[in-house]
């Protein structure tokens, strides 16, 4: 019995293989191919529900004034499997409406919005949260919204700020124009 246990491993690892190939794509959540499906409507309507989510808790009403959809352009986030000219949107809103003494506030109420909803840190530590003007930046998993959240200062002495919230979509493939 020549090459028993070799042929043995080899049929094995032909059948293992394509396996733990599809167990890692799907441990990653299908990555770019899921991202690549979105459009821009799409992406703007979920991240005016990012934003809902940030601010329907929030004690103080505050006024929402939004800015956009922008598109950021070209997306920089580079990979094999999608086209250079995949693009972002970005929205923002200025909270209005409500004291400048509680921008800080409604930055902390709209972080802890997100946390609830299991999204994730970015950056930002505890002295820029503790601070008069506390700003964080989170993301969504697994569909990659990142989201800031920045008390812009109005009056230093009097630890007056504005507060604004930003989300930026994952990259997704222009809408295909039909000539005709």
């Amino acid at each position: 019995m020549t090459g028993g246990p070799r042929v043995k491993r080899l049929k094995a690892f032909s059948v293992a293989a394509p396996l733990v190939l599809a167990v890692t794509v799907a441990a990653c959540g299908g990555g770019p191919a899921k991202q690549a499906t979105m459009d821009e409507e799409q992406a703007v309507e979920r991240a005016e529900g990012i934003i809902r989510q940030a601010v329907d808790g929030m004690t103080t009403k505050p006024t929402l004034e939004r800015t956009g959809p922008a598109t950021v352009g070209p997306c920089i986030a580079k990979d094999d499997s999608s086209s250079d000219d995949r693009l972002q949107v970005a929205l923002f809103y200025k909270l209005t409406g409500v004291p400048g003494t509680e921008a800080g506030h409604l930055v902390l109420q709209a972080r802890d919005a997100w946390l609830k909803q299991g999204y994730k840190h970015n950056s930002s530590n505890e002295a820029d949260m503790s601070g008069p003007f506390p700003w964080v930046s989170m993301r969504t998993e697994p569909d990659d919204f990142w989201m800031e959240g920045i008390t812009g200062v109005l009056d230093r002495t009097n630890g007056e700020g504005l507060a604004t919230l930003k989300v930026t979509s994952p990259c997704f493939l222009p809408p295909v124009r039909k000539d005709g």
